[in-house]
């Protein structure tokens, strides 16, 4: 897997971080669509499902890295996509990468982006499954985050 494979992206939030996550979205360009959660996930209310490239996802999580009030946790144990939610345990602005092999990563900015490309060519290459197959409703044309 390159930084160029498109990944499936699904981000967990409470309300409040709605509109980080927007800003978020728009700044890095990934385009998605809003869900809600409930019950999918502890504290989470809002879904974010898309798809964008690995290098995409590196920014967006940088970007999310500024905005959130709190840690981030990206999960790529899945060789599907990844899973990225704000942990009100972890201190603002690290980030901790889970990969597949169980590798725990736990990053300020520097080297996400490898820590991220790394973690996904780690999982893709346990499996042989679609890596932009998403639990997102297909896009309408005026339809993104």
């Amino acid at each position: 897997m390159d930084q160029h494979d498109v990944v499936r992206v699904h981000l967990f939030v409470s309300e409040e971080e709605v509109g980080e996550v927007e800003g978020a979205f728009t700044e890095i360009g990934v385009r998605g669509r809003k869900l809600s959660a409930h019950g999918s996930a502890p504290l989470a209310e809002v879904l974010f499902a898309g798809s964008a490239s690995l290098t995409a996802v590196g920014h967006l999580i940088v970007a999310l890295r500024r905005h959130f009030k709190r840690g981030v946790v990206v999960d790529a144990l899945s060789r599907d996509g990844v899973t990225i939610k704000s942990d009100r345990s972890i201190p603002r602005g690290m980030v901790i990468i889970r990969s597949q092999d169980g590798t725990v990563e736990v990053r300020d900015a520097e080297g996400i982006g490898q820590a991220l490309i790394g973690a996904m060519a780690n999982a893709a290459s346990q499996g042989e499954r679609s890596c932009t197959e998403s639990i997102a409703p297909p896009e309408s044309e005026d339809a993104s985050a």
